[in-house]
């Protein structure tokens, strides 16, 4: 018996040291599904745990504001013990962007054409930019380790995969503009428009490595039909790109005993046939009840069905 203690321990110390570290848990799905409340309900879950925790939205249309009763901005703002919040939006990445790469790219352009500082700005509206930015506006607050963890609350699903490819899709996009750049750039400048290309492919690459080795997936659904192919292609993108996916959520089942009609009862048996779908697309699936509201009371009991085998 001692041996087989000895056995299971040292299996167990393996496997954690082998285990990556997750410090970002992002909340996906579609729009409507409750990802913010689940965010918010998760965020206070480990904060009463002690843990320095931050939750974000990158939402064009956040709800952490009304959750927690505080107008929240691209500001950390302290929510309560251990928890802080912020919402981000997409106006604030582009301003970062323009602080960050601004006068380096309007040196450049003015060393090869007369041009207004305006030029700037519209490269700053370049598809893929915003996605980009924001990536590194949310690995720059995690390897600032102010936070042991970080809850994303998501925009809709659509959003959310356009953001997980643009990485790659970036890289591609520089190493074109590498060759058009060579045919028209003829003058030296301060830094060069090839310096310029090389950090941001630079930037794209650490951004993949994060997300494959500090962020994992909890997808959020509601029992509908739609959900059940909505929740597979979700669960495919984010294998596709080597993210780890740690649980799907059901959000919103009626439970059978708080049925007052016909009506209800038939809607929870229908809900229950996509429950048990899709429980068959992931081996970690947690139930959550409807709730007539939304109150910190309730949000802690969200926080115990998500962690109750934990």
């Amino acid at each position: 018996m001692f041996f087989i203690k000895i056995l299971l321990l040292r299996k167990i110390y393996k496997i954690k040291m082998t285990q990556p570290n997750y410090n970002v848990l992002m909340l996906s799905g579609k729009g409507g599904v409750g990802k913010s409340t689940i965010s918010a309900a998760i965020a206070l879950h480990f904060a009463s745990k002690g843990k320095k925790t931050l939750v974000l939205s990158t939402d064009p249309a956040p709800s952490l504001s009304s959750i927690f009763g505080m107008n929240l901005s691209d500001k950390i703002s302290k929510l309560k013990e251990n928890l802080y919040g912020t919402e981000i939006s997409g106006d604030e990445i582009i301003n970062r962007w323009n602080e960050k790469f601004g006068n380096e790219i309007y040196a450049v352009m003015r060393a090869f054409a007369d041009v207004d500082y305006s030029i700037v700005e519209y490269i700053g509206t370049a598809p893929g930019i915003e996605e980009e930015f924001m990536l590194d506006h949310i690995m720059e607050i995690v390897k600032s380790k102010k936070f042991d963890i970080v809850i994303w609350d998501t925009a809709p699903m659509g959003n959310t995969l356009k953001l997980l490819s643009m990485p790659s899709k970036f890289i591609t996009h520089l190493n074109f503009a590498t060759k058009v750049y060579t045919k028209f750039y003829k003058r030296n400048s301060a830094k060069s428009i090839y310096e310029i290309i090389d950090e941001w492919k630079v930037l794209s690459e650490q951004i993949i490595k994060f997300l494959k080795e500090e962020v994992c997936l909890m997808a959020v659904c509601i029992p509908e039909n739609l959900a059940v192919y909505q929740t597979e292609k979700l669960l495919g993108e984010f294998k596709e790109h080597n993210i780890m996916i740690q649980k799907i959520i059901i959000n919103n089942v009626i439970q059978k005993d708080v049925c007052d009609s016909k009506f209800m009862l038939k809607k929870a048996e229908i809900q229950r046939q996509y429950v048990e779908k899709i429980k068959n697309l992931h081996k970690d699936v947690a139930e959550i009840p409807l709730f007539e509201e939304i109150t910190e009371e309730n949000l802690i009991k969200i926080s115990k069905e998500i962690f109750k085998d934990k």
